[in-house]
C-alpha cells in the first residue's frame, strides 16, 4: 500500500533517506551486495508463485537451516516463512488495488486455496480481499 500512496520514485527517496540515516548502517550490513540474506530475498522475489522451503533457501546461500533461520530473522525481524507470506500478500494487495481479480491475484502469488488466501489477507490487512479491492485503487500504471 505504501507504493500506492507514495509512488515508485517517492518510495525510492524514502528508502534512500532511511539508508543515509542512523538505521542505514545495519540495513546496509543486512542487505548489502553479496549478502546471503539479500540473495535469498532476491530469489524469493523472483519466484513468489512457486513453493519454497527453508532448506532450499538455506542450501542456496550455503548455510544450515538453523543458521539461515537465525540470520534471516536478525536481518528482517521475521521468520523466513512469515517473510514469504508477507511478500506474497503485499504483492497480491498491489495487484488487487491495480484492478486484478482477487482469485487471479491469489493464484499469481502462489496461493492454491482461495479460502486460505482470504484468511491470511484479512489477518494482515484487517479486511477481506474483496473489501480491499473496492477500497484500494492504484493510479493507472502502478500495479
Amino acid at each position: 500500500m505504501d507504493t500506492a500512496v507514495l509512488g515508485d520514485s517517492r518510495l525510492r527517496e524514502l528508502y534512500y533517506a532511511v539508508l543515509k540515516g542512523a538505521a542505514g548502517d545495519s540495513a546496509r550490513r543486512a542487505f548489502g551486495a553479496g549478502n546471503e540474506i539479500s540473495r535469498a530475498i532476491e530469489h524469493l522475489s523472483s519466484c513468489l508463485d512457486k513453493p519454497v522451503t527453508i532448506d532450499e533457501l538455506a542450501a542456496q546461500v550455503g548455510m544450515s537451516r538453523a543458521v539461515f533461520h537465525r540470520k534471516f530473522k536478525q536481518a528482517t525481524t521475521m521468520s523466513p516463512i512469515k517473510f514469504v507470506k508477507s511478500m506474497r500478500l503485499n504483492n497480491a494487495a498491489m495487484k488487487i488495488a491495480g484492478g486484478m481479480n482477487v482469485s487471479e491475484a491469489a493464484l499469481d502469488v502462489g496461493y492454491v486455496s482461495s479460502s486460505q488466501f482470504s484468511r491470511e489477507f484479512k489477518r494482515m490487512y484487517g479486511q477481506s480481499p474483496w473489501q480491499w479491492s473496492h477500497a484500494a485503487q492504484l493510479p493507472m500504471g502502478m500495479a
